[in-house]
């Protein structure tokens, strides 16, 4: 699971450390309690139209896929996380695994752990920045409706190190990873996604984690130890 994440970077770093040709509009700002629904960065490739090159892009998305096959209300199950095991198989995921990967850039992330009876969230996190493994796809309700960037976050079983936080943990993809994940030109298979969580996990097996406070309001503080 992912329920609950941080980024604190601004936009102008995402560029750098991500290579970013193109940035879109209504970035969200540095935020460290991003809940599913709400605008998320996320990094993507797409091959332009006239030059045929490709480029990287940032881009605003709303947090929980919503598949462009989907008319009307926006369906009524989660979609902020998707499980990597059969995520080509899954109607909501299988179009987006072909052809429509992101990143997900982010600081760290959120899970509660009960103790002594009452919840505690832990923040598990990198000492340099995170790009989760996600999806991306284009929604609207009605042909009147504008199109909205939406996404997700792929989960996979939990590495050993943070066995006692959670069963499930993202897919944190290292840098070298990165291109091969968001070429516009690969087809993506159940064996791409496979790849790149055999990728992840020394890097989810590096995290760290340590207790903080019930998460209330949005600033740096939430992150501070308990």
């Amino acid at each position: 699971m992912c329920g609950s994440y941080a980024l604190a970077e601004p936009t102008e770093v995402l560029e750098d450390v991500f290579h970013v040709d193109v940035v879109g509009e209504n970035l969200p700002v540095p935020s460290w309690n991003i809940r599913p629904t709400n605008q998320i960065a996320i990094v993507v490739d797409t091959i332009d139209a006239q030059s045929s090159t490709q480029l990287r892009r940032l881009e605003s998305a709303r947090w929980s896929l919503i598949p462009s096959w989907v008319k009307g209300e926006p369906p009524k199950f989660s979609t902020f996380n998707a499980r990597s095991e059969d995520a080509a198989a899954k109607a909501s995921w299988r179009d987006a695994v072909k052809s429509k990967r992101c990143l997900v850039p982010a600081s760290g992330y959120y899970e509660w752990v009960v103790e002594a009876g009452v919840k505690v969230p832990h923040y598990i996190h990198s000492d340099h920045l995170i790009a989760f493994a996600g999806l991306y796809s284009w929604w609207r309700a009605a042909e009147s409706d504008p199109w909205m960037l939406t996404a997700t976050i792929l989960t996979m079983p939990t590495v050993p190190e943070l066995a006692a936080i959670h069963d499930r943990n993202p897919v944190p993809l290292p840098e070298q990873y990165w291109d091969e994940w968001l070429n516009p030109a690969t087809v993506g298979t159940q064996e791409l996604v496979d790849a790149a969580v055999a990728a992840a996990i020394p890097v989810a097996s590096g995290f760290s984690e340590y207790a903080v406070n019930p998460l209330r309001g949005n600033g740096p503080d939430l992150i501070d130890p308990r």
